[in-house]
Parts: structure tokens; C-alpha cells; sequence
């Protein structure tokens, strides 16, 4: 009965493992990457009826570069506000993870979340800009990650700006082979200056479901503790993710 139950375990562990890495939490980045010759498609859905879209690769096998673009009221029957500029992603990791050791990359992101204000050069919450991130997996009935980093934003309009390095953690738990629960926890040091939050930091917490190895649907739930004062409740966002290889 004991083998049978060890055994059990052991295929519940492996079985939900999914082929590909999870290479960003839900804002912030772990890391995990594209391997190479994979490629990531994605498309989220935010407040006033705002789209992005992205894609990543996995351009070489320590190495992987993305694009993002998007605009806010692209449905309805008002003209779409597309955001000023294209933002661009890439993470290079330098050490791979071991029994004993944290992997831990290198990179850069210049994507926030929400409305981008052309005014203030910032989007609602700010993107990580430069960061350093370590991540660590453990198996227990699935896959557990956790993950810490600093970073460095560079939304920031002028000198009198806050400019704080900024920390991020968050962790990730894989539910049989359908379901990954995700939550993150940013500091905002580089935003509590700010008269548009209250210097709680962002806390955020989505699933994901993997209708197949390929396509995926994330549900997120953003600044759950209302840091933002025109946050009511959460800031609630849909994402698709389809990834293939090539």
C-alpha cells in the first residue's frame, strides 16, 4: 500500500510539470525563459477597453527578446488611444538552477500595466524596467516556485521623480496539470512618492489554465490592497498566451 500510494505521488508530480517555463509571473518576471526555438504569442485585455500585444523568443539558449504594443478604448466606437512607443522586453540567464542553487537572470522590461499617460510618461503601475530576478522550484505535489528580485524603473518624467530601486517577490503552484495559482507582491519604493498611491506597494494575484501544453488563459487580479486611489477593489485583466515552437 505504501509503494502504491509513493508511487502515486510521484506520477502526480510529474505529471504536472508543463513543457515550457513560466517565464513571467504575472507582472513580474521569473528566471525562466524561452528556450530556443520557442516563441510566445500573447494577448491581454485591461481597464477602458485596452489591448496589449507581445510576443517573446527564445532566441538563443540563455537568451530571450520580446515586443509589446498596444492602445486603450480599441473597443467601442471612440477612437483608440495607441500608446507612444513599442515596448520591448529581454532576459539573459547566467545561472542555471541546481539542487542547491537559485536560477538567476539578467534583464529588461519596459512594459507597465494599465493606461499609459503620455503626460507623466508611466503607465498605472510602472514596469520593472531593470531587474535582476532568482528563481527556485521545488516538487510537492506538482511544482512550487518562488522568486525574489530588485529592479530599476525608468518611468520617470523628471529629476524630482521618484527613482527608488524597487524589490519584487511572488511565487507560482501548479494544481494537477490544468491549473497554476501565481501571486507577486512589488514594493512601489519607486512610486510611494506619488499622490496616485498610498504607499501600500502592489500586490497581485492571477491563475492560469492550460487548456493545452500551448494555449493558455490567465485570470489576474491586480493591486489587490487598493495602493492606487482610484483602484475599487481590484483591477481585473484577462490574458491569452499561445506558444509553439519552430
Amino acid at each position: 500500500m505504501k509503494k502504491i500510494l509513493v508511487l502515486t505521488l510521484i506520477a502526480m508530480c510529474s505529471y504536472s510539470v508543463f513543457a515550457f517555463e513560466l517565464n513571467t509571473l504575472i507582472d513580474s518576471p521569473t528566471a525562466g525563459l524561452m528556450q530556443k526555438g520557442e516563441a510566445e504569442i500573447a494577448a491581454k485585455l485591461y481597464k477602458n477597453n485596452g489591448l496589449v500585444l507581445g510576443t517573446k523568443i527564445g532566441l538563443f539558449p540563455r537568451f530571450m527578446l520580446g515586443v509589446n504594443y498596444g492602445a486603450e478604448q480599441v473597443v467601442g466606437n471612440e477612437n483608440p488611444l495607441w500608446h507612444d512607443r513599442v515596448e520591448f522586453n529581454c532576459k539573459l540567464r547566467f545561472l542555471d538552477e541546481s539542487a542547491q542553487l537559485p536560477a538567476i537572470a539578467l534583464g529588461y522590461d519596459s512594459q507597465g500595466h494599465g493606461e499609459y499617460d503620455p503626460d507623466n510618461r508611466r503607465y498605472d503601475i510602472k514596469s520593472k524596467g531593470a531587474f535582476l530576478v532568482a528563481s527556485k522550484n521545488y516538487f510537492f505535489l506538482g511544482n512550487v516556485g518562488f522568486h525574489l528580485g530588485a529592479n530599476y524603473s525608468l518611468e520617470h518624467k523628471d529629476e524630482e521623480e521618484d527613482k527608488d530601486i524597487n524589490l519584487f517577490a511572488g511565487f507560482d503552484k501548479s494544481i494537477g496539470d490544468m491549473f497554476v495559482l501565481l501571486a507577486e507582491y512589488d514594493t512601489a519604493w519607486n512610486d510611494n512618492k506619488s499622490n496616485m498611491t498610498e504607499g501600500k506597494g502592489f500586490l497581485n494575484a492571477a491563475m492560469n489554465i492550460h487548456f493545452t501544453e500551448y494555449l493558455v488563459l490567465k485570470i489576474a487580479f491586480y493591486d489587490l490592497l487598493q495602493n492606487r486611489i482610484d483602484t475599487e477593489g481590484c483591477d481585473r485583466t484577462l490574458s491569452l498566451y499561445y506558444n509553439m515552437t519552430f
